[in-house]
């Protein structure tokens, strides 16, 4: 254990935690929610910013997004794999499946609009219970934080679409 040489008494400095390793629930949960509402906002802001698009410049915006997201979803899934978290994995896999039925459901969004609320439901839902559930590296929390980012704003972006019709 180190010692300060500064001080006069001498006394043992315990060293810091390292940042992440001892997040609690609620700590991933706020993150999670801070996050999400932010990529909300600038999904949103965005989408008032630019105005109206056709549906195939929606479906080229939201390409990457979803690429993105799913790279991310790979990563934490490898790495609950790799700890034998298999409920972390559970929710991963449900993130995913969330993700993949996003385009379907928007197929669907002309016969109720409250269909297209689904997937991103389903897909922050995973989210959450994977923040509830993680308690490994904090790199996965980083990540859990950008797939709620990107997750939210996309569907803030969409969604403003969705509710003016």
């Amino acid at each position: 254990m180190a010692f300060d040489g500064a001080r006069v008494s001498q006394t043992a400095i315990l060293p810091s935690p390292i940042a992440g390793e001892a997040w609690r629930r609620s700590e991933r949960l706020a993150l999670l929610l801070g996050v999400s509402a932010l990529g909300a906002a600038a999904g949103f802001a965005g989408t008032l910013a630019s105005g109206r698009f056709d549906l195939w410049v929606l479906a080229v915006i939201a390409a990457p997004v979803l690429a993105l997201t799913l790279y991310l979803t790979g990563a934490t899934l490898t790495e609950a794999l790799e700890r034998r978290a298999h409920g972390c994995a559970g929710a991963c896999m449900l993130h995913v499946a969330a993700i993949l039925a996003w385009p379907l459901t928007a197929l669907f969004t002309p016969l109720s609009a409250a269909i297209f609320w689904i997937a991103p439901l389903a897909a922050l839902s995973a989210l959450v219970l994977f923040a509830s559930c993680w308690s490994g590296a904090p790199r996965a929390i980083y990540r859990m934080a950008g797939q709620g980012a990107l997750v939210a704003a996309l569907a803030a972006h969409q969604g403003v679409f969705v509710i003016l019709g």
